[in-house]
C-alpha cells in the first residue's frame, strides 16, 4: 500500500526562518543550510525543503514528535538539481521498514508545494 504526503506553503512565511540561524538548526541539517546558501534568493527553497519535510511527515501518518523530527528528514539533491531523502537517519529507516521513498518539490516566487510518495 502507497502512502502519500502532500503540503503547500506561502514561501513569505521564512523570511524570519531564514533571518535566525537558531531557528534553521532547528528544522534543517547542516547540509540543508549549505544548499541554501547556494541561491541570493532562498526564500522559495527553504520553503520548498521544509514542505517536503512536512509531505513526508504526513505520509507517515506520524507528523513531527517523539517517532520522526524536521532533522531527521534530510533533504538532498542530486546533481541534477532533483531532491531525494538521505536515508542514512536511524528514525527515518524504522519508520520506512525498508520501503521506498519518493518526494518532489515545486516553487514560484510566492508559493512552495511538496509531495511524498512512500511505496
Amino acid at each position: 500500500m502507497n502512502c502519500v504526503g502532500i503540503d503547500i506553503l506561502e514561501v513569505e512565511r521564512f523570511i524570519d526562518m531564514s533571518e535566525n540561524e537558531n531557528k534553521m538548526k532547528k528544522i534543517f541539517t547542516q547540509n540543508e543550510i549549505q544548499y541554501f546558501q547556494n541561491f541570493k534568493e532562498n526564500l522559495m527553497h527553504i520553503a520548498g525543503c521544509f514542505c517536503a519535510k512536512e509531505a513526508v511527515a504526513k505520509a507517515f501518518k506520524t507528523g513531527f514528535g517523539k517517532l520522526l523530527s524536521p532533522i531527521d528528514v534530510e533533504i538532498m539533491h542530486n546533481k541534477d538539481g532533483s531532491p531525494f531523502i538521505n536515508t542514512n537517519n536511524l528514525r527515518l529507516n524504522n519508520l520506512l521498514k525498508g520501503r521506498k521513498i519518493e518526494i518532489s518539490i515545486s516553487h514560484t516566487k510566492n508559493f512552495a508545494t511538496a509531495i511524498c510518495v512512500i511505496e
